[in-house]
C-alpha cells in the first residue's frame, strides 16, 4: 500500500528538523547551510525549500520548536506544586537544568544567535520561559512565600543563576577549584548546594537591618 503523500511530506519535515537540530548542536549558525542540512537528513535541498523559503527560516522554526518543548517541559514541573510557593520557583530552574544536561543539543539550539542583534523575549514562544518564571515568582511574592521586590529583575537574577550554573560548568573544569566531592559536581547538585546563599543572601547575620542592596535604609 502506498504511503499517503501527506505523511511523507510530515516525515520529510521531521527529518529536516531532526538534522538541523543535530547540526546546530555540533557546530553553529555559520557553518550551517541548506546543503549540510540535506546531506545530514538525506533528502534533496529542494525538499527543504518545499518547506523553508531560506536558512534563517528553518533556523527559526527549529528554534521556536525547541523553545516549545522548554517551556513544555517547565510547565509540567510545576504543574504538581501549590501556586505561591517557592517550591514552584526552585521546580522551574531544577527542570531548567535537566533540560539543559540532558538534552544538551536542543539547550545550545535555544540560544543560537541567528541575526546581529539580540532576540527579543516576546518574539519567543512564552518569552523562552521567563514568562512563566515571572509568574511564580510574582505568585510567590503575594503569597508571601518570598519577600516582595521587583518580579522582573527578581525572575532575571533567577534566571541568571541557573544558566550560569550550566553554561559555566560546560566550558570549565571546577574539579581542582571547588572543595566539593566530584560526584557533586554537576549542574544539578551545585544548584542544590548553593541555594542556601540564595534564600538567605551574603550578608551576615550583623547586616539584617541592611537594604534589599545592602545599604541602610
Amino acid at each position: 500500500m502506498p504511503v499517503p503523500t501527506a505523511t511523507r511530506t510530515a516525515a520529510t519535515l521531521h527529518q529536516i528538523v531532526e538534522a538541523t537540530r543535530a547540526l546546530l548542536g555540533r557546530n553553529d549558525y555559520a557553518s550551517l547551510s541548506m546543503r549540510s542540512v540535506a546531506a545530514e537528513a538525506g533528502v534533496t535541498a529542494g525538499a527543504i525549500y518545499k518547506h523553508f523559503s531560506n536558512k534563517r527560516h528553518l533556523v527559526d522554526h527549529v528554534c521556536h520548536s525547541a523553545l516549545e518543548e522548554f517551556e513544555a517541559e517547565l510547565s509540567r514541573a510545576i504543574t504538581p506544586l501549590p501556586p505561591g510557593s517557592f517550591d514552584r520557583v526552585i521546580a522551574l530552574g531544577t527542570a531548567y537544568i535537566r533540560f539543559a544536561t540532558e538534552k544538551p543539543e536542543q539547550f545550545k539550539i535555544l540560544f543560537t544567535p541567528i541575526k546581529p542583534e539580540p532576540t527579543r523575549l516576546r518574539d519567543l514562544p512564552g518569552e523562552g520561559g521567563f514568562r512563566l518564571l515571572r509568574e511564580c515568582v510574582a505568585e510567590a511574592m503575594d503569597s508571601g512565600a518570598i519577600r516582595r521586590g521587583d518580579p522582573d529583575l527578581a525572575a532575571f537574577l533567577l534566571w541568571s543563576r541557573v544558566h550560569g550554573i550550566v553554561t559555566v560548568l560546560m566550558a570549565c573544569d571546577f574539579s581542582e577549584s571547588l572543595s566539593v566531592p566530584a560526584t557533586d559536581l554537576t549542574p544539578l547538585r551545585l544548584f542544590e548546594m548553593s541555594r542556601d546563599f540564595l534564600w538567605k543572601g551574603f550578608a551576615p547575620p550583623s547586616a539584617a537591618g541592611l537594604d534589599s542592596v545592602g545599604k541602610k535604609p
